[in-house]
């Protein structure tokens, strides 16, 4: 049975959701601030985590980055107020994997972790491909790790979901929509920021390569390209 730690300070939203997910399933636990998230981490670790931004004695914000230290690759759903741009921005920042705005329709709810679940389960892949070399690039298909020059590059899972899916298609133009469909298990969204903050990540932590090309090209009104 898959396990979601719910962490949220509101009571009443926090049964709401338990219920919603429990009757879909999982198994949930709930936690009422951050510091009880990281007190709960030291002992289990969810499939997945949903959640809030804003809680008292430890926010959403420092509570993801205290466990991205340790579990770069949970998935991590954050919860914002509808519309709150710089919640979403900040939190993508920190490592989230995605966001949905408060109020939510129970069924995007469902949807946004089940695409983060279904991304977290490795497929079986065959042992030559396992490996995919790009320069100096290394992508550990198996491990989920990505490495440069032998160096580990610290990536969350969907940042090395989208830097795979990218590789893969490398040279190829691929619209935003796409990416968000494979990667994110859902539709774009004008004014939706989640894959470009996703790549602007990458082009943070991949270091240069050697011969001054970038890793990526934005492709202006549809998307991004991996460069070859």
């Amino acid at each position: 049975m898959e396990h979601i730690l719910i962490v949220d300070d509101d009571l009443q939203l926090q049964s709401l959701i338990s219920e919603l997910l429990t009757f879909e399933g999982f198994k949930v636990d709930v936690c009422n601030n951050g510091e009880e998230c990281i007190e709960y981490m030291k002992h289990t670790t969810p499939d997945v985590l949903v959640l809030d931004v804003m809680m008292p004695k430890k926010n959403g914000w420092d509570t993801l980055r205290e466990i991205r230290q340790t579990k770069p690759l949970l998935p991590v759903l954050m919860l914002s107020a509808k519309g709150d741009s710089i919640d979403r921005v900040l939190g993508l920042e920190l490592g989230a994997d995605d966001y949905i705005g408060k109020p939510f329709d129970d069924r995007e709810l469902i949807a946004r972790i089940r695409a983060l679940l279904r991304r977290a389960h490795a497929e079986d892949i065959p042992q030559d491909t396992k490996v995919i070399k790009v320069d100096q690039l290394e992508l550990n298909q198996t491990q989920f790790q990505a490495t440069f020059s032998g160096e580990p590059i610290d990536l969350t899972y969907t940042e090395f979901s989208l830097l795979l899916y990218m590789v893969k298609n490398r040279g190829k133009a691929i619209s935003r929509d796409e990416l968000s469909r494979e990667i994110l298990g859902k539709r774009h969204q004008a004014f939706d920021r989640v894959i470009d903050m996703h790549v602007s990540n990458l082009r943070k932590k991949i270091p240069d390569r050697e011969n001054g090309m970038p890793w990526f090209k934005t492709i202006h009104g549809l998307g991004y390209m991996f460069i070859e």
